[in-house]
């Protein structure tokens, strides 16, 4: 109680002895005032001599109450974006020779697609940036090193970067060989054309409409030696997508997303315990696409590779296949691959019969 007296005496004594003093005369409010001014002007000219314009802007808006999001240009250009292999109005890059060229390859840190021949059709082996040039070497840093065994030194690649404009034509290839590897840093690539324009995509991609048109059964293989006739008949497969009923497109439900005549897209959840997927294992697929002409599901059985396989949450993955050989199904398994297969494409026939 004591101690409480003294405290309030205190603290009121310290009140009035503050409100007490004297105004503060205009002249001297006016000076300090301008000093803190002064001040500021110094730390922001500090700032922005240390770390840019740029910097300083984007860290200011990063920060405010609004809620406003600054992206990076540079950063996203490095990591990829568009943004690093344009031109400051927008437009590709416009060169005039193939030492510029390569010149804007390694200073923008432009993404390289390294592509090699397989199987009749192109395969996507590692995502690289340019990192120097002697003479036709370029040498490259892998960025995503997608499949390694098919990066032999000797094996011709097709080089495929963002378009740039020569001579008023587009141009974002060229031919070389690996003429030698570091393991998981890098590789020299030998030009062995000059440089042209190559399509990026060989195949249409299509959009399925109808996911019942469409049934997929997917098992992962251990090894090269495998038996259809016994996975067929004695293994459970590890991805099952066979929607019998009309969707919306709806995220949540495993479907296939697109299909070319070189490989698929899709979209599905692993069968509990079962095999899980990853990027460039080895699957057998099979898959049943409806004939509308004919009423009838027609069969497909694909060796396939996993082009990438990108977790969605909520158990669902996203999952790609690139084909590369035809398999031949057993006769006795070409009506019986899915259960109800005959019913389902009467079901598709006949939609009015539906209940």
């Amino acid at each position: 109680m004591i101690q409480s007296k003294v405290d309030s005496r205190f603290l009121g004594t310290i009140q009035d002895t503050f409100h007490g003093l004297p105004p503060m005369p205009e002249p001297v409010k006016n000076f300090f005032m301008f000093l803190a001014a002064g001040f500021l002007l110094l730390l922001i000219g500090y700032w922005l001599k240390r770390y840019g314009a740029k910097k300083f802007l984007f860290d200011l808006l990063k920060k405010t109450p609004l809620g406003l999001h600054v992206e990076d240009k540079d950063q996203e250009g490095r990591s990829g974006g568009a943004a690093g292999n344009l031109s400051r109005s927008g437009e590709p890059w416009k060169v005039t020779s193939d030492r510029d060229i390569l010149d804007k390859l390694v200073m923008s840190q432009m993404q390289v697609d390294v592509l090699v021949e397989r199987s009749g059709q192109r395969s996507l082996a590692a995502v690289v940036n340019a990192a120097g040039v002697e003479k036709l070497d370029v040498v490259v840093t892998f960025k995503d090193l997608v499949s390694d065994d098919l990066l032999v030194p000797g094996t011709q690649v097709k080089c495929i970067f963002p378009e740039m404009i020569r001579d008023k034509k587009k141009v974002n290839a060229f031919v070389g060989v690996i003429t030698s590897k570091s393991e998981n840093k890098g590789m020299v690539i030998t030009r062995q054309s000059s440089f042209g324009f190559i399509k990026r995509r060989v195949f249409a991609r299509r959009k399925v409409a109808d996911q019942r048109y469409i049934k997929i059964k997917i098992w992962r293989l251990e090894a090269e030696d495998y038996d259809v006739d016994f996975i067929l008949d004695n293994i459970e497969s590890d991805v099952l997508i066979d929607n019998r009923k009309f969707h919306t497109p709806n995220p949540a439900v495993p479907q296939v997303l697109d299909i070319s005549k070189g490989g698929i897209a899709l979209t599905a959840i692993f069968r509990q315990g079962g095999n899980v997927i990853a990027r460039t294992d080895k699957v057998l697929l099979c898959m049943l696409i409806y004939q509308p002409a004919r009423k009838t599901f027609q069969p497909h059985l694909i060796y396939a590779e996993a082009r990438a396989a990108r977790p969605m949450g909520r158990g669902m993955t996203r999952l790609s296949f690139q084909f590369l050989r035809s398999l031949a199904i057993p006769p006795r398994k070409r009506s019986t691959l899915f259960k109800g297969q005959a019913v389902m494409a009467m079901s598709l026939a006949h939609p009015e019969r539906e209940n």
